[in-house]
């Protein structure tokens, strides 16, 4: 088996996306009072705070939906388990992928209960202005596709499922098919191109009760 990460490293600075989404205060606290031995020269500790949808990050069905599962509520059965890549890199920025695009990819590779994996290269611009701009995105009609095909979670190395040009519901549509029909969303997804095809995820966001998403470690194991 190979190991493969699929998460951005989060820096504690500020990427100017105008939404604050990736902004990420930590100091550190030295903690002298708890030393265990007074000859100690080094004993750290941090204090973190974050936008919970910061960096590579997990998305539970109460980010849309008022009565859907938050993060601590989420089955290990749902964070863990089987996941697939769809390589969409030659989508350009601003185009949706097709039912017709997902269909042909899926063609003798999608299980019920897969996790899916959508790979448009967009991740490529992570740290700079444009990434946060106009992604390739899912359609409607792939979306609900998948969601009678039984998946039970679709990623993207992207900051977004829906169309950024949408206008309305339009523009948040895929949170609410996919949420709605207790499908779990990854956002901001790295280094797909080295996810080759299928494999077990693990998707572990922190267990903290009462949240809609947190960022989590996305890690595959591929056989080789």
């Amino acid at each position: 088996m190979r190991i493969v990460d699929l998460s951005h490293e989060i820096v504690p600075s500020f990427l100017d996306d105008k939404t604050k989404l990736s902004s990420v205060d930590m100091r550190s606290v030295f903690c002298y009072l708890f030393k265990p031995d007074p000859e100690t020269e080094w004993h750290i500790a941090h204090l973190f705070s974050t936008s919970t949808h910061c960096g590579t990050h997990l998305e539970s069905p109460y980010h849309w939906t008022k009565e859907g599962k938050d993060v601590a509520s989420l089955p290990l059965e749902s964070l863990i388990g089987p996941a697939i890549k769809l390589d969409f890199s030659r989508k350009k920025a601003g185009e949706s992928i097709t039912l017709e695009e997902i269909r042909e990819s899926c063609k003798g590779k999608l299980r019920k209960g897969d996790m899916v994996f959508l790979q448009t290269d967009h991740g490529k611009l992570w740290g700079t202005d444009k990434y946060w701009l106009n992604s390739p995105s899912l359609s409607t009609q792939a979306a609900e596709w998948l969601v009678d095909k039984g998946v039970k979670l679709v990623g993207i190395d992207a900051p977004r499922l829906d169309r950024f040009s949408g206008k309305g519901r339009e523009r948040y549509v895929i949170h609410e098919i996919l949420h709605g029909n207790n499908v779990l969303v990854i956002e901001n997804l790295a280094n797909l191109e080295e996810f080759k095809n299928r494999g077990t995820a693990f998707v572990l966001p922190m267990k903290i009760r009462g949240l809609d998403a947190f960022p989590a470690r996305v890690v595959v194991l591929e056989e080789v």
